[in-house]
C-alpha cells in the first residue's frame, strides 16, 4: 500500500477536492448529448452511434487496473493517468466531431472513447479508495456523500453544455478533453492518504451533515433547463424510464426522468447515512437494508406490470430510492468485509455488473419482448401495458432471488459486524488492511 501521510487531523481538504473529483468522474454521462453529432456528423448509422454506446459502457466500468493501480501508486498518480486518458481520448473525438481531421477510422474513435471513458474509472476509483481509508470509521456515510455528488455529475455537464457552450458537441468534446485533466492537475495534490482518525471525533458528525445538506443544494435550485434534471446515474436505466413513460401513455417523459434521477441521489445519499446509524447503535448488517429495497423493488415492479392508473410515478420514485441505496449499500459493505488493502479492485470488479446487468436484462430480455409486443402492433414503437409486462415479471422474480440471497449473507456476516462495531462504534484493527 501507498505510505501514510503523517498527522491524525481527517483530511477534511481531501474530501473536499474529492467531490468536484467525483463530479468530474461523471464524464460517461455526457455521451447522449453528442452521440447525435457523432451520428449526423460523422454520417454513422444507428448500428455503429450503438457500438459507441458499448464502448462508452465499457471503458467506464472496467476498472481493475485502476484498482491494482491504487495499491502499487500514490492517489495523484492515478489521477494523473485518469487526466491523459480524458486528454487524448475525448481529444480525438473533439477531432473528429469537429472536422479537425478528416476521415479518421471508425475502429480508433471506438478506441478513443473507451479510452475517454476509462478516465471515470481512474478519478473515481482514487478518490473513493483514499477517502475510505483516510475515514475508515465513517465509510457508509463517506461512500453515500462522494456517490450522491456523483450523481449530480451528468446534471453539472448537461447545465454547461445547455448554458455556457450553447449545446454545441464539439465545444463539449473539447471542454473535457481540456476541462477535466486541469481539474485533475489542481485538485490531485489534496487528495492524499493521511493516517485516519483512532477514535470518533465529535466535530466529525456535522461535518458530514453539512457536506450532506450542500449536496442538496443543486437540486433545490430552480432552472430553466429541463434536461438537467436527467442527471444520473445510470443513463440506460434513465432512457428506459423514458420508453416506459411513453409505452404507458405519459406526456411528458421528462418528468418521470427526472424524477428517477432525483430519487436515486437521495438514495445514494441516505443509504450509507442510515446504514451507518443502525450498524453503530444496534450492530445491524448493512446488507439487510439491501433485502429491505430488494423486496420493495419486487412490489415495485408488479405495480409496473399491472399499469394501476397513479402508480407510475410513485414507482418510478420508489425504484430511485432503492437503486440508490443498494449502491452506496455495496461499497462500505465490501470494505468492512473484504478489507481496505484491495479495496479499489473489489470496488470496480462490483462495478462489471452494470454491463453485463445492462446487456442481459436490457439488451437482451427487455428489448427481446419490446420488439415483439412491436411487432404485433404492426408498428416500431410499442404502446400499452403488455410492452413491458414480461420483462416486469422477470425482473420482480430476480429481485425475489435477490432477497433470498441477501437474507442468507445478513445472516453468515452478522457475527463479522458483532466483533467490527461491538462498543458502538467501528473498532479499527491492528492491521492497516482493514
Amino acid at each position: 500500500m501507498v505510505p501514510l501521510k503523517s498527522g491524525s487531523r481527517p483530511p477534511w481538504v481531501g474530501l473536499g477536492a474529492s467531490v468536484w473529483l467525483q463530479i468530474a468522474s461523471g464524464n460517461a454521462y455526457t455521451f447522449p448529448l453528442y452521440s447525435h453529432s457523432l451520428k449526423s456528423v460523422l454520417g454513422f448509422n444507428q448500428r455503429q452511434v450503438t457500438m459507441l454506446g458499448v464502448a462508452n459502457d465499457i471503458g467506464e466500468n472496467v476498472g481493475i487496473v485502476p484498482g491494482i493501480a491504487c495499491n502499487k501508486f500514490p492517489p495523484w498518480v492515478v489521477l494523473l493517468v485518469g487526466a491523459f486518458a480524458s486528454f487524448f481520448g475525448y481529444g480525438v473525438l473533439w477531432l473528429a466531431v469537429s472536422r479537425t481531421v478528416e476521415s479518421l477510422p471508425y475502429w480508433l474513435l471506438w478506441l478513443a472513447l473507451c479510452v475517454a471513458t476509462n478516465s471515470s474509472a481512474w478519478l473515481g476509483t482514487a478518490v473513493l479508495v483514499t477517502n475510505m481509508r483516510n475515514f475508515p470509521i465513517s465509510r457508509g456515510t463517506v461512500a453515500g456523500i462522494l456517490k450522491g455528488y456523483g450523481g449530480l455529475s451528468a446534471a453539472v455537464y448537461t447545465e454547461i453544455f445547455s448554458m455556457l457552450l450553447h449545446n454545441s458537441s464539439s465545444k463539449l468534446l473539447l471542454f473535457l478533453s481540456l476541462g477535466i485533466p486541469i481539474l485533475c492537475i489542481v485538485m490531485m495534490y489534496a487528495v492524499r492518504p493521511c493516517t485516519p482518525a483512532s477514535g470518533e471525533d465529535s466535530a466529525e458528525h456535522s461535518h458530514f451533515v453539512f457536506i450532506q445538506a450542500a449536496s442538496v443544494c443543486p437540486w433545490v435550485v430552480p432552472s430553466h433547463d429541463n434536461s438537467v434534471g436527467v442527471s444520473e446515474v445510470d443513463m440506460l436505466l434513465a432512457e428506459g424510464e423514458g420508453a416506459i413513460g411513453i409505452a404507458q401513455g405519459a406526456h411528458d417523459t421528462t418528468i418521470l426522468l427526472s424524477l428517477f434521477s432525483f430519487c436515486n441521489f437521495v438514495g445514494r445519499l441516505s443509504g450509507g447515512a442510515v446504514s451507518e446509524h443502525f450498524v453503530r447503535t444496534k450492530t445491524i448488517p448493512r446488507t439487510i437494508w439491501m433485502t429491505f429495497t430488494q423486496i420493495i423493488m419486487i412490489i415495485t415492479y408488479l405495480l409496473f406490470a399491472s399499469a394501476l392508473d397513479g402508480t407510475l410515478y410513485i414507482a418510478t420514485a420508489v425504484l430511485g430510492i432503492c437503486y440508490g441505496v443498494q449502491f452506496s449499500i455495496m461499497v462500505p459493505t465490501a470494505s468492512e468485509l473484504f478489507g481496505l488493502k484491495n479495496f479499489g479492485i473489489f470496488f470496480n470488479f462490483m462495478s462489471l455488473g452494470n454491463p453485463l446487468g445492462a446487456l442481459l436484462f436490457s439488451s437482451l430480455l427487455t428489448g427481446y419482448l419490446y420488439d415483439n409486443e412491436a411487432a404485433k402492433q404492426h408498428g416500431i414503437s410499442c404502446l400499452g401495458p403488455n410492452c413491458f409486462r414480461l420483462t416486469f415479471l422477470a425482473l420482480a422474480g430476480v429481485c425475489a432471488v435477490g432477497t433470498v440471497l441477501s437474507l442468507v449473507l445478513t445472516r453468515r456476516i452478522k457475527p463479522v459486524y458483532q466483533m467490527l462495531y461491538a462498543g458502538g462504534s467501528f473498532r479499527l484493527p491492528q492491521c492497516s488492511n482493514h
